[in-house]
């Protein structure tokens, strides 16, 4: 049950022709180029619905939600693809399906609206719920017949492709088991086609299920589905982290400005960011310094560490103009405290704990 199958509908169309504004900005997230509306065919088709077909199956509410979910994105094709490795049994689509939903409606109203007033839904069900969805072809002068045909209604037959997981049999209100089936989910739409045929009572088509060896479709066990489902969950995560990942490099590159090469050089990177730091640090020794020279910052260590720790906040540009600043200061004769280590003169005048400062040279300060 898990394996690829496909249900055939006949149903009633609706919609067509050009895209509306609404369906253009849908359509746009599949297309590699601008698409003009005119450019585009679009039509609305009745692909599923819960009611009993001739195969005496019936899709079951939550499967039609996975396949309104799954089936955006998938390949509308002339027929249905018979192995997903070769484009020449069946591939490649002649459309693709953009958009999907369920509607719910009365009995009655599903069987006006699908033209089949015979059609018999399982006991239990009190509503009729359809699976609609929307495709959309190119304009080509090879396709315009196709076209033609299906707006003339003679190619109106769908198919379903997809996957489900089990099935269930069938009861009336006395609970007695009846000849039929309902298929259950999870599932996937895996595409949707253009058949040559369909008879699903109803919905005036057939659902028909082919078997892995008459259609050399790949089989899914119920593990491997649930891995491959998995696999796909991983894969999505790993493309939104890729995705945050992008944009942090295209934000560093355009902070960098002219030198948002180095962000394919993280070695040079590196060295540069350590020489700006070594460069920051500098400014930060030095405009301390000069504040213990001039009386403005006490010597001893937790002062000294406090201030470091005040300046080390402030951005480079604002760091540079205070170090000009004070080296002004100095070289204009500023007076230096008798605290000051550069004001005492002896065997470490113009030195600082071993250190010679950035402003000893000064002059003023000799």
């Amino acid at each position: 049950m898990s394996g690829p199958r496909a249900k055939s509908l006949q149903l009633r169309i609706k919609s067509a022709g050009d895209p509306t504004p609404e369906q253009l900005t849908a359509i746009r997230q599949y297309t590699l180029a601008e698409m003009a509306a005119e450019q585009l065919y679009v039509r609305t088709f009745a692909l599923a619905h819960n009611a009993i077909d001739r195969d005496r199956e019936a899709f079951d509410e939550a499967l039609l939600a996975d396949f309104a979910r799954t089936l955006p994105g998938k390949g509308l094709f002339i027929k249905h693809p018979m192995d997903w490795a070769n484009a020449d049994r069946g591939g490649p689509p002649e459309g693709r399906w953009f958009a999907a939903r369920t509607e719910r409606m009365s009995l009655d109203e599903a069987r006006t609206l699908l033209r089949e007033p015979e059609l018999r839904f399982p006991p239990d069900v009190q509503t009729a719920v359809l699976l609609m969805a929307d495709a959309y072809l190119v304009r080509t002068t090879d396709n315009g017949p196709l076209l033609l045909k299906i707006d003339a209604g003679v190619v109106s037959d769908v198919s379903i492709g997809f996957t489900a997981r089990d099935s269930e049999r069938i009861t009336d209100a006395n609970n007695n088991e009846l000849n039929a089936h309902r298929i259950l989910g999870p599932g996937e739409a895996l595409e949707g086609s253009l058949v040559w045929l369909g008879a699903q009572p109803g919905a005036r088509a057939i659902k028909g299920a082919r078997t892995p060896e008459e259609t050399d479709m790949k089989t899914y066990s119920e593990e491997q589905f649930n891995a491959e489902k998995s696999a796909r969950e991983a894969a999505e995560q790993k493309a939104t982290a890729a995705t945050a990942s992008h944009e942090l490099v295209l934000k560093l590159r355009t902070s960098l400005g002219d030198n948002a090469h180095l962000v394919d050089k993280p070695e040079l990177l590196a060295d540069q960011l350590k020489a700006a730091g070594d460069y920051r640090k500098g400014l930060v020794d030095d405009i301390v310094a000069a504040e213990r020279q001039l009386g403005l910052c006490s010597d001893d260590g937790e002062a000294v560490e406090a201030a470091k720790a005040m300046y080390a906040g402030f951005d480079t540009s604002k760091l540079k103009k205070l170090h000009d600043h004070y080296a002004a200061r100095t070289t204009k004769g500023g007076r230096v405290t008798a605290s000051d280590p550069a004001a005492r003169g002896g065997a470490n005048d113009g030195e600082e704990g071993g250190k010679k400062s950035a402003f000893a040279d000064n002059p003023a300060l000799a």
